[in-house]
């Protein structure tokens, strides 16, 4: 019996609604990822939307000369993100530690840096997980890279993405994001470079432009998709399609993010600047967070999720770290999540598990005692059939909460003969 076999899991189905991830199938074996038209595709020709986290880490540990990760980077570790029903992981990457440029120490730059976060990506892609390899901080010169610069720095960047697109070339599940989060420069410069006027610790510098980092990449052979972000920190795309570089293999993503504090931060925005983009070209929010001030809403994180849901667009959540404050998804790498953490768990488990949204419903109908509309519910879910995500432990947690509520509630308004067929089919 259903409701016998899966007691445990029917509770907390019961209580919360909620996927007991350790359970849960893990997604099916990557095949690559690749560009076609508005949409990124796997190896068998399969839409493909990148939903998952990014993990900080590699780009600051290293330069503070006390590590590489903030934090384990081992299989059980990458199978907690994966638990959480997230098939992609963005990693943070250190321009200086890469090159083991600027005085960066042999213990934590260039080549044991290198093949640190080589061999953190490979697992990644081993456990089924996609990887965005990400140019998080960088500095002109001789300026070290201890945080993010308004844009990639000629002196170093080319370098850069060269060795990076070598090291990771024959693996088809990584994608490459050129750049964090341009800032305080034209689209003009985007595209094609310019000297940037310096700040606090640099004078003038040369930028490059994207169009010299994307033949950068693709002069190495690599194949794999390139994010470019847009302006304002990556959370203006206005202007991105009509400065497009050019890709001899057409394998662009424009990337965004957006934080309550940013500008495009409310759906009329959206629909008037990611929405039409995405129609061209494939879309991936490759940050979505909290306030970072308290209370540390994440309303519009959640809104913006539903939205792209909607839109059928990737999106990861910053950050998984532990380091506190509202924007870290979890407390602890077992992965214990924080409020921002759970809430973000709970939208994965419905994007993987579409069923738990009507449960929901019918459970708070339930609660309200509108047994009716809970009974249309619960066999909305039962006669729907299970999707991917869900393990056949979860399925069969689900098909019994819902058949055992309907039970109740049709004894619960006296229709007793439609309760005993049902008691029976149990």
């Amino acid at each position: 019996m259903a409701i016998a076999a899966s007691f445990g899991l029917l509770t907390s189905l019961m209580n919360t609604c909620n996927v007991p991830y350790a359970v849960a199938s893990g997604p099916p074996a990557l095949r690559g990822i690749r560009v076609s038209g508005n949409q990124l595709l796997n190896g068998d020709g399969q839409p493909v939307r990148l939903i998952g986290v990014n993990r900080s880490g590699t780009e600051y540990a290293c330069i503070r000369g006390w590590g590489t990760f903030d934090g384990p980077a081992d299989t059980p570790s990458i199978e907690v993100i994966r638990s959480w029903h997230a098939n992609v992981v963005r990693v943070g990457v250190n321009e200086d530690c890469w090159l083991r440029t600027n005085g960066v120490p042999a213990s934590y730059g260039g080549a044991n840096y290198q093949q640190s976060v080589i061999d953190y990506i490979n697992s990644l892609t081993t456990n089924d997980i996609y990887a965005i390899v990400d140019l998080h901080w960088s500095a002109p010169g001789a300026t070290v890279a201890t945080s993010l610069r308004p844009m990639p720095d000629a002196d170093h960047a080319v370098d850069f993405w060269r060795s990076v697109a070598t090291a990771f070339a024959d693996n088809p599940n990584v994608l490459f994001d050129v750049f964090n989060e341009p800032y305080g420069i034209s689209w003009d410069c985007w595209r094609d470079g310019c000297v940037y006027p310096g700040g606090p610790d640099t004078g003038p510098w040369q930028t490059v432009g994207m169009q010299s980092l994307v033949n950068s990449i693709r002069a190495t052979g690599a194949t794999q998709p390139i994010m470019l972000g847009g302006l304002a920190f990556a959370n203006d795309l206005s202007e991105w399609r009509s400065h497009q570089p050019d890709d001899p293999l057409d394998q662009l993503v424009a990337s965004v993010h957006v934080y309550p504090f940013n500008a495009c931060n409310e759906s009329a925005c959206w629909d008037d600047e990611i929405a039409p983009l995405a129609t061209r070209v494939p879309v991936v929010i490759g940050e979505v967070g909290t306030d970072w001030t308290p209370p540390y809403s994440d309303a519009m994180a959640l809104e913006l999720m539903r939205w792209a849901d909607d839109h059928h667009l990737s999106y990861l959540a910053w950050t998984w770290n532990t380091w506190g404050g509202g924007d870290a998804l979890v407390t602890n790498y077992a992965g214990e999540s924080t409020i921002w953490g759970a809430d973000f768990k709970a939208h994965l488990a419905r994007v993987a598990v579409p069923r738990l949204g009507p449960l929901g419903d019918a459970n708070v109908a339930y609660a309200q005692h509108d047994v009716r509309k809970a009974l249309e519910l619960y066999e909305q879910v039962a006669k729907t059939p299970p999707s991917d995500g869900e393990s056949p432990t979860i399925s069969a947690a689900i098909d019994g909460l819902a058949r055992f509520r309907r039970l109740v509630g049709l004894t619960t308004i006296g229709d007793e003969e439609q309760a005993r067929r049902e008691l029976a089919s149990l």
